[in-house]
């Protein structure tokens, strides 16, 4: 099966390169690697054109992170699809892992794995309290960790484009009430940078977007029931 890989970058070009390298040094390389610039104003998207991966580079006007995942998804011409955000990290046998996962069980329909955060080494130490390191791997709920077969990608329908923050937990949450069959793997598969620029940061807006994302999760409760 061709695997495509999915790479949104916004302003990304302290990460990105570091990014790819990840990617580059996989056991089992993918197929393709499509990066959306996501209307960069800064070198993002001639690392990316010049990176010895070769991805695929899509530039639009900025629209946020879901809005480049989807346009890269609809993009992508892989059988299984991966992500990866333009300042993580995979380890190297993630894809590997994965894939051989997958085609040796054809009920399932995909598979995530833990996830290690740290914080970038470029985020003042004055400043690294902000952040909250868990001290052990955790499960990866996150599309950073996933490789999914693109017809159920697609069966469950887009990143909800209108949120901010909370796009792919609000996608997990709509994956699952479609009867999605995920496997939780015990390998640490993703290492997720924080630093303020990264999703996970909060602030007020991010805040927002998850009071909005738990709202439409009651609401998906409330229809069901």
């Amino acid at each position: 099966m061709r695997i495509s890989v999915v790479v949104p970058a916004y302003n990304a070009c302290a990460t990105l390169s570091e990014t790819l390298d990840s990617v580059a040094a996989q056991s089992l390389l993918p197929d393709e690697v499509v990066v959306v610039d996501d209307g960069s104003t800064d070198a993002t998207a001639s690392i990316a054109a010049g990176h010895r991966l070769q991805p695929r580079l899509i530039s639009k006007p900025h629209s946020g992170a879901a809005a480049a995942t989807n346009l890269g998804i609809r993009s992508a011409a892989g059988e299984w699809l991966a992500f990866l955000d333009a300042d993580d990290l995979w380890s190297a046998d993630k894809l590997r892992l994965q894939a051989g996962y997958l085609a040796a069980h054809d009920r399932i329909d995909a598979v995530l794995g833990q996830f290690a955060a740290f914080i970038c080494p470029t985020v003042p130490h004055s400043a690294s309290g902000r952040f909250v390191v868990p001290p052990d791997p955790q499960p990866g709920w996150l599309t950073g960790t996933m490789l999914i077969r693109s017809d159920v990608m697609r069966r469950v329908g887009s990143f909800a484009e209108d949120l901010s923050n909370g796009y792919a937990i609000d996608w997990f949450d709509r994956a699952r009430t479609a009867g999605v069959r995920f496997h939780m793997a015990d390998n640490v598969v993703l290492r997720r940078r924080l630093h303020p620029g990264s999703l996970g940061a909060r602030n007020r807006a991010s805040d927002a977007a998850m009071v909005e994302t738990a709202r439409r999760a009651i609401a998906r409760r409330r229809r069901e029931g």
